[in-house]
């Protein structure tokens, strides 16, 4: 008997047909989802569709969102500096002595501060993290993409 695959990917034939959706009633549902309440109706049906396509579907000739993902990733960032601050002043910083009796500035808003670091920013961007996230919201259904074995 002859395999025609690898232990690690399955064999396709050739010419298989990678399906993708094209339903714009899941893809609404996705929506709602993850924004919540009329999430449907906050982006037109252009950007909606821009937004879960890959440059790799139908090799660009749909348009695709590149500079849309730049844009979702800082705002992502964002949020979780926003997120970091937010907790971070709800856990007040160790008092420190200064050996010649300074006192350091105080201001509320800048309680949080000294927790925001690279690294906590890292472990809650964490690839795995967004991808569960991803697939909890059921985002990998509705995303439209070509894999480049098919």
């Amino acid at each position: 008997m002859v395999s025609h695959g690898t232990p690690n990917r399955p064999y396709r034939p050739i010419h298989a047909e990678f399906q993708v959706n094209q339903d714009p009633e899941k893809l609404d549902k996705a929506y709602i989802r993850v924004l919540g309440k009329n999430g449907d109706q906050m982006l037109t049906d252009e950007v909606k569709w821009l937004a879960v396509t890959h440059k790799s579907f139908d090799h660009g000739r749909r348009g695709f969102n590149d500079r849309l993902s730049y844009l979702g990733k800082r705002v992502v960032e964002l949020q979780a500096s926003l997120h970091i601050l937010a907790t971070s002043a709800a856990t007040p910083e160790p008092a420190r002595v200064d050996a010649l009796g300074r006192e350091p500035f105080k201001h509320p808003a800048l309680e949080g501060l000294a927790g925001l670091t690279q690294q906590r920013k890292q472990t809650i961007l964490d690839k795995r993290r967004t991808t569960q996230l991803a697939e909890k919201y059921g985002l990998v259904n509705v995303l439209r993409w070509k894999p480049k074995v098919v």
